[in-house]
């Protein structure tokens, strides 16, 4: 199985949990598969049908810390003064904030993409990015180290490491991680449409892992050997093929 491999890392990043507004803002451990849809849409320079697309990674970062960030929060005028410097009524008004932001430090990725048919295309696009690559907020821009079209070999066990799981991992193959809502897919011709589902993030290093049911598991041969095992992909999709 020919997928795309992308080897990626930053100085920062931040996954902003969505339902937060006011007070310290925490992040996510790991991406939200709609930030990885705006990373692939970024480096191609438009947005992309999502159906199609599967992906996953294996993520780490160094340490955790805060960051203070200026809000602007903007409410409609009450006054409605007439403004002489510029000329016309106020209807807002802002004020700025400040806010502590958590951050992961020294962030690394390696992406994989399995696209059909657009694997050399995408390669293009990664290779020389339209946009510039940012992973979280706007201002942590990552770097590709590297891109390269690989052929992950199947297999019925390895080892599952730093990355992000399905829902019914928590449910039927009782793997250890955190249960998170996350934001799947966002429209990007209407930002309020948004599919959310349930996710195990798992932080911890090579937990091995036997296939129990009929799928077939993909392997990374590239990847550290741990008790004769390589590391398993995890695969995600951005919207269900019949949505």
């Amino acid at each position: 199985m020919k997928v795309l491999r992308i080897e990626l890392e930053g100085l920062t990043t931040s996954f902003r949990y969505p339902h937060f507004l006011v007070g310290r803002q925490p992040s996510y451990r790991m991406p939200p598969p709609s930030t990885i849809y705006g990373l692939i849409c970024s480096a191609v320079g438009e947005w992309i049908e999502p159906k199609g697309i599967n992906f996953g990674y294996y993520f780490t970062y160094k340490g955790i810390g805060d960051d203070l960030e200026h809000i602007h929060l903007a409410v409609m005028s009450v006054s409605k003064k007439f403004d002489k410097e510029f000329g016309y009524i106020k209807n807002l008004e802002a004020e700025v904030n400040p806010i502590k932001r958590e951050i992961l430090l020294a962030p690394k990725m390696i992406l994989y993409i399995d696209i059909p048919n657009k694997l050399d295309y995408l390669y293009k696009s990664f290779y020389s990015p339209k946009y510039p690559i940012i992973l979280g907020r706007s201002q942590d821009l990552f770097s590709c180290r590297k891109v390269e079209i690989i052929d992950l070999k199947n297999s019925e066990e390895g080892y599952i490491e730093k990355t992000l799981l399905p829902w019914s991992f928590a449910l039927k193959e009782n793997l250890p991680g955190i249960v998170v809502l996350m934001p799947k897919f966002i429209n990007p011709a209407n930002r309020i449409e948004i599919i959310w589902d349930k996710y195990v993030i798992c932080e911890y290093s090579r937990v091995l892992y036997q296939n129990t049911s009929k799928k077939v598991l993909q392997i990374d041969m590239d990847s550290d050997e741990y008790r004769g095992k390589k590391r398993i992909i995890i695969w995600h999709s951005f919207v269900n093929e019949n949505d």
